[in-house]
């Protein structure tokens, strides 16, 4: 895949403390992986890169080397549900597999798969002494929770290098990436020998959010605005939310929650209905996060929701999903201009442009290829030819959660929801 950033907005680039739970860098320095351990650059990929845990896959996808792959995290064969990198990376493993996401037991590609969401089992281990991968990407949390597996891992020599969690990634003020994000794509881009594609992954961002920004420049009368269903360790309802919303800071809106900005984990939480009726204005929005949408059947959601009938509502693509969708946080921004101002700051045409464009600065390309139909317990038909990766997302959302990842959203006098 050619993972050369297209030029299209020509726009100048602009160039959460994740510490390490186990071992530190004796120096005090970022010199190392996010574990403190020397980073030892790949060679070559002959014999493939495992990604396991949180964010693994996403990363090496990022970096255009998901077919490398001989082995990922469970959680990245089944859990299509936002992350997009899973509409366009295909591993090794996913290739061979077939049109499954429910490998059983007896399949000879299910022990290519971890045995545990975001973790490794013993079984996992002893995959990975097999396979002898060129190189191993797994989080630094894994030095604590998994520590004897990591031991036995690095005592059969497996080149391993550590990633950080990172949910915030734009400062408050500014918006420029934080020092962690740009230590994420720094290792990684050392370790697998890229520096050139770590650059242009730090200048995609860079450029993203200066397209934003120029766009809602000329915003002189903010709306306000509340995000809710927000997605953390599973599905959740309305009263789940965040004070620092990275896609609100990039689309010119003014979030009705205060707090400080947590550079350690999520950020979300979830709020009584006192904390956000309160601070709902004449001119506030409410938006729903599409992989919570579905959980809003009980009294204290639609509790909530009452407070908002009346008031524009929408629906927006995911947040979090396992993981921080980077790159969707853009495509909810351009989602949001577009909502909440219209044709004044973005059109729908210009709308389905950025879109594309945020997608083929991450992968090089704005299409899915996603080959897996059968998932869980759902069937969601194959993309055609030139799909998008947003539509075919929004494809098996409709499928798997009964709702799009975009529309107008109404509200009834009981607070029960409906799209159009």
């Amino acid at each position: 895949m050619d993972m050369k950033i297209p030029l299209v907005l020509g726009i100048a680039v602009v160039a959460v403390a994740c510490a390490g739970f186990l071992i530190m860098n004796d120096s005090g320095d970022d010199s190392g992986d996010f574990a403190g351990r020397e980073i030892v650059p790949v060679e070559n990929f002959d014999d493939g890169i495992v990604a396991v845990g949180q964010d693994s896959f996403r990363w090496v996808t990022y970096f255009g080397l998901a077919d490398k792959c001989v082995m990922v995290d469970q959680n990245d064969m089944t859990n299509y549900l936002g992350k997009s990198f899973m509409y366009v990376g295909r591993a090794q493993v996913d290739i061979e597999g077939g049109d499954s996401a429910k490998l059983s037991s007896g399949d000879a590609a299910r022990k290519y798969f971890t045995h545990t969401n975001c973790g490794i089992t013993t079984d996992d281990v002893r995959t990975i002494l097999e396979l002898k991968p060129s190189i191993m990407v797994v989080p630094e949390a894994f030095y604590n929770d998994y520590r004897n597996e990591m031991e036995q891992i690095e005592a059969g020599g497996i080149n391993t290098v550590a990633i950080g969690y990172i949910y915030t990634f734009l400062e408050r003020d500014g918006l420029g990436i934080t020092d962690d994000l740009e230590r994420q794509i720094d290792v990684l881009a050392t370790a697998f020998g890229m520096e050139e594609r770590g650059e242009q992954l730090k200048s995609a961002f860079s450029t993203l959010v200066e397209d934003c920004l120029s766009l809602t420049s000329g915003i002189t009368d903010k709306r306000s605005a509340y995000i809710g269903s927000l997605a953390y360790n599973g599905a959740h309802g309305i009263d789940s939310s965040i004070p620092y919303y990275i896609p609100f800071e990039l689309a010119g809106l003014e979030n009705i929650l205060s707090g400080k900005v947590d550079y350690s984990g999520s950020g979300v939480k979830t709020y009584k209905a006192s904390d956000i009726g309160s601070n709902i204005e004449d001119d506030t929005i409410l938006f729903v996060d599409a992989s919570g949408y579905s959980q809003n059947n009980t009294n204290d959601a639609k509790g909530i929701l009452r407070m908002f009938q009346g008031k524009d509502a929408y629906l927006v693509a995911p947040y979090i999903w396992t993981g921080i969708n980077y790159d969707t946080i853009f495509v909810i921004a351009y989602q949001m201009m577009n909502q909440a101002y219209g044709d004044d700051v973005l059109s729908d045409s210009e709308l389905e442009d950025r879109i594309d464009n945020v997608y083929n600065l991450f992968y090089g390309t704005p299409y899915s290829n996603r080959n897996i139909s059968a998932i869980n317990n759902y069937i969601a038909p194959l993309p055609g030819e030139n799909t998008s990766i947003f539509d075919d997302m929004n494809s098996l959302y409709l499928v798997a959660k009964g709702n799009p990842i975009s529309g107008t959203v109404s509200i009834d006098s009981d607070g029960n929801l409906s799209y159009t």
